[in-house]
């Protein structure tokens, strides 16, 4: 119910949007005839002396006319026309005043023009215009039309009496007003449909836009979750393979790259004693370290898998080793219990590293075997140190 309430709601005012552009237009053409007919009038060019006594009031009522015209063209321009739900109202009035008001000023001029010229041409062709260029309800037009057409058909009746002459007035007007009301008919049914659809077609629009907007946040969000480690909510290996072809792709020139393979001690023990649930919020202690040491430096840390973690930083070798000093002290700051590590009743961590001068992505994955390679390097050094590999050990540019 509320939604066709809103509907109708937007219709309304889509029509009053239409009907008063479409003044402007119509202004144009009255201001025009009006001008004309006012200067044929006041040069008497085509009047007997008797009718020449209404010259005045035609004169009166068409600059009247004219100038109504040349207000609405004033004060409706149609780049600054913006309707609103709040001011559609009064739009509404405007339109409805000037129709009235038009066609009651054309009504006294045709009440007029049957006593001295025995026709309703003028009225007729307003009648039809309103008809054919304006989409407005039936029930908002009769009303007026109807009172004008009476005046009309009464005058003719009351100047006439039941005549040729009185005929020639109420056989047009008769014949015209029933045209007119079909063609107002047609007129507004059309244009209303064509809003109403132009409106639900922008709505369907508007859903489907803001459907597409939502499942590609939805495809977003399920391509961070894919690259997400569902645990430590650490970048997972897939993320640090993407890592590693997005740097591959900006080695323009030469870059200093350190990796850093980290893989918590005796791991297996510990889960072996104290559980698999207090293995993983071990785990997630870890990760949320690395995570945190590894954003200070503006360096990339990620799951690599199981206990093993793996740090990509942009830092010169001596820096990179104060990281790693950073990582082993921080991770036995945790202080989390490990009774049956071998080298400690701590957790710590045993860190492999890789540091070089690399120009292609070739060279970076050589950089993360050989941090691999380290790491098995300060595991068999006693473990809770870390173990360099560098370029000059092992030279990547072969």
């Amino acid at each position: 119910m509320e939604n066709q309430e809103k509907l109708a709601l937007a219709i309304r005012k889509e029509m009053i949007y239409f009907n008063v552009k479409r003044i402007r237009t119509v202004a144009w053409s009255l201001m025009y005839v009006s001008a004309i007919i006012t200067i044929i009038h006041y040069g008497e060019v085509f009047f007997s002396k008797t009718e020449r006594v209404m010259v005045p009031a035609y004169i009166v009522i068409h600059t009247i006319l004219f100038y109504i015209d040349l207000a609405v063209l004033l004060l409706i321009k149609e780049k600054k026309l913006h309707v609103t739900f709040l001011n559609m109202r009064k739009y509404e009035m405007v339109f409805l005043m000037y129709i009235y008001t038009v066609l009651l000023l054309i009504t006294i001029i045709t009440v007029m023009d049957v006593y001295y010229f025995k026709h309703v041409a003028l009225y007729e062709v307003l009648f039809l215009i309103i008809c054919t260029v304006f989409a407005i309800s039936f029930r908002k037009i009769s009303p007026l039309i109807a009172v004008t057409a009476l005046a009309i058909f009464i005058s003719a009746y009351l100047g006439n009496g039941i005549s040729g002459e009185s005929i020639r007035v109420f056989l047009p007007l008769s014949l015209i007003l029933p045209i007119g009301f079909v063609i107002q008919y047609h007129t507004y049914k059309n244009q209303k449909q064509f809003i109403t659809q132009h409106i639900l077609l922008g709505e369907e629009m508007a859903k489907s836009k803001q459907f597409s907007k939502l499942l590609v946040e939805k495809n977003n969000e399920l391509l961070e979750q894919a690259l997400r480690d569902s645990l430590t909510n650490l970048p997972n290996r897939r993320a640090f393979n993407n890592k590693l072809v997005q740097i591959g792709q900006q080695l323009h020139k030469a870059k200093n790259l350190t990796v850093m393979m980290i893989d918590i001690d005796f791991f297996k023990n510990f889960n072996d004693h104290y559980g698999h649930l207090q293995g993983d919020e071990a785990l997630i202690k870890v990760a949320a370290l690395l995570d945190e040491i590894a954003e200070k430096y503006n360096a990339f840390a990620a799951r690599w898998g199981g206990e093993e973690f793996i740090i990509v930083s942009q830092h010169a070798s001596k820096f990179a080793e104060h990281v790693c000093e950073e990582i082993l002290e921080e991770v036995r700051s945790l202080n989390i219990r490990h009774e049956h590590s071998k080298i400690a009743d701590i957790v710590t961590v045993s860190i492999g590293m890789c540091h070089a001068k690399i120009s292609t992505i070739e060279q970076l994955e050589k950089c993360c075997e050989l941090a691999d390679q380290a790491l098995y390097k300060a595991k068999e050094n006693g473990r809770n140190n870390f173990y360099l590999h560098s370029a000059e050990d092992f030279p990547l540019y072969r």
